[in-house]
C-alpha cells in the first residue's frame, strides 16, 4: 500500500460545509470575493483555499495532521480520520465521505520509514549514481541527503531525500508538534533506528506515471499497489544485484592482467572510491575532446566489482530491498 507524508488534491467547494474567514485571509480581485485562504506551518502544514470563483477547494496536508498515528502517514486505511482531524480544528467542516469519492490527487510527498537501516553517506550514494552528469547529491540539513536530477520541466523533476527520522525530529521546527501530542516519548522511540525515505511528486502526470494510474482521483492513488519509491530508486541508482565474491585478502598486485587494469584500480584505491574525485581526476588530466565516459564507465564498473565486498554498494543494496520488498 502506497503511504504518503504530503497530500494535496483539488475538490468540488460544494464539499466544503463551512469556512471561518476570520482564521484565514479574504482575497478580492476587481472588487469582488474570489477565495479564502487559511495556511499554517506549525504545528504541522495545512494549506486550505476556498475559491469562490473556480467552485474548487485545493487542501494540502501533512501526515502530521494525524497527531499520534503519524507513524501510520496517509494511506487508504486512515485518509478519513485525516479529515476528521482537520475539521476538529474548526477552520473549517468538510463533508468527508463527498470528499473521498470527489477529489484528485495533484501532487504528494511518496514516503516510506524504514526500520534497521542507517541513512548511507554521501559517498555511497554518489558511488550507486547511474549518472554524476544527471544527477546531484546535497545535504539534507544535518541527518541526511537529497537526490535530484538537473532538469528544468517539472515533469521529468526527480527529487528523493533519505535522511534519519528520529535526528529531524529533534529539530526546533518540530517542537509545537510534539508538544501537542498525547505520548511524543513514545512516537520518538517508533522512529528510533528508522531512515526515511521520501519522493516528492509535484505533477498529476508523474503521479499518475508511477502509481500506475489511469485515473488520478484521491481513493484510487491510495489504493495503488505500485511500488513508485522501487520505481525512482532505480531511476537514480545503479546497484549491482549479482552476489559479491567472498574473499579476506585484498587483490594483490599481480593478479592484473594489463598494467592499465591496475593503473584503473590504483585510481579508484587513490580516490576512496569517491566517484565526484575520480570525476575530478579525469576533468583535470583528460582533454576536453576525450570522451570521459568510457574511462567512468570502466573506473565505476571496478568500484561494484570490487574483490573485496564494498560497504558503500552493500548499504545501498538494503536500502533497495526493504524497499522492493515493502519490509518497513
Amino acid at each position: 500500500m502506497v503511504r504518503f507524508d504530503r497530500i494535496k488534491i483539488v475538490t468540488d467547494r460544494r464539499h466544503m460545509k463551512f469556512m471561518n474567514s476570520n482564521a484565514g485571509t479574504v482575497v478580492y480581485k476587481n472588487g469582488v470575493k474570489h477565495d479564502i485562504r487559511f495556511k499554517q506551518i506549525k504545528p504541522f502544514n495545512l494549506y486550505i483555499n476556498e475559491n469562490a470563483v473556480d467552485e474548487k477547494c485545493i487542501i494540502e496536508t501533512s501526515a502530521k495532521v494525524l497527531g499520534d498515528r503519524y507513524p501510520e502517514l496517509i494511506k487508504a486505511d486512515n485518509i478519513d480520520y485525516c479529515f476528521e482531524m482537520i475539521n476538529a480544528l474548526g477552520i473549517c467542516r468538510f463533508d468527508i465521505n463527498n470528499v473521498l469519492a470527489d477529489s484528485k490527487l495533484i501532487s504528494a510527498d511518496i514516503t516510506e520509514d524504514l526500520y534497521g537501516i542507517n541513512v548511507p553517506d554521501g559517498l555511497a550514494i554518489k558511488t550507486c549514481l547511474k549518472s554524476l552528469n544527471k544527477f546531484h547529491v546535497k545535504k539534507y540539513s544535518n541527518c541526511g541527503f537529497v537526490v535530484a536530477n538537473m532538469v528544468k520541466t517539472q515533469n521529468r523533476k526527480i527529487r528523493l531525500s533519505i535522511y534519519d527520522k528520529y535526528k529531524e525530529l529533534h529539530k526546533a521546527g518540530n517542537s509545537e508538534f510534539l508538544d501537542m501530542l498525547d505520548d511524543k516519548f513514545g512516537l520518538l522511540t517508533y522512529f528510533d533506528g528508522r531512515s526515511r525515505i521520501e519522493a516528492n511528486v509535484r505533477t498529476v502526470s508523474q503521479l499518475k506515471e508511477l502509481l500506475q494510474i489511469e485515473d488520478n482521483s484521491l481513493m484510487n492513488a491510495l489504493n495503488s499497489t505500485a511500488n513508485p519509491l522501487l520505481t525512482i530508486f532505480d531511476t537514480i541508482f545503479d546497484i549491482q544485484q549479482n552476489p559479491e565474491p567472498i574473499t579476506s585478502d585484498a587483490q594483490s598486485l599481480l593478479s592484473y592482467r594489463k598494467l592499465s587494469d591496475l593503473k584503473d584500480a590504483l585510481l579508484v584505491n587513490a580516490c576512496d572510491n569517491d566517484v565526484a574525485q575520480i570525476d575530478l581526476v579525469l576533468r583535470t588530466y583528460l582533454s576536453p575532446n576525450t570522451n570521459k565516459g568510457k574511462y567512468m564507465a570502466k573506473l565505476k564498473k571496478l568500484i561494484t566489482e570490487k574483490p573485496i565486498p564494498n560497504t558503500n554498494i552493500q548499504i545501498m543494496k538494503e536500502v533497495r530491498n526493504k524497499i522492493a520488498n515493502n519490509n518497513y
